[in-house]
């Protein structure tokens, strides 16, 4: 089964694709995270290894993203429990900054 010319998308657009570098995509191929196919002096990759790559990082980023909220959240959770009320992040950073010029 031969892979038709549309299928397969250059290293340069497939970084452009999915918003890396590169070097960034040129890692992934060396440590066997994307599949590649050199061809003449080029590496190409199936537009389909590359749309489960960007599904991929977009899990990871994603929950790194909910980490992050589940963090502020229980910082949140502190500071009520030390003061006994939700405090206004923004306007304490405001007076901090207007009491420390």
């Amino acid at each position: 089964m031969a892979i038709e010319p549309q299928e397969l998308v250059a290293v340069r657009d497939a970084a452009r694709e999915c918003g890396r570098t590169t070097e960034t995509v040129r890692r992934w191929i060396w440590e066997g995270k994307l599949p590649a196919q050199k061809l003449g002096n080029q590496l190409f990759v199936k537009r389909g290894d590359l749309t489960c790559m960007a599904f991929k990082l977009k899990g990871r980023e994603t929950a790194s993203r909910l980490a992050a909220l589940e963090e502020a959240a229980a910082v949140r959770q502190r500071i009520y429990r030390r003061l006994g009320r939700n405090v206004d992040v923004l306007e304490a950073l405001d007076r901090s900054r207007e009491a420390h010029p």
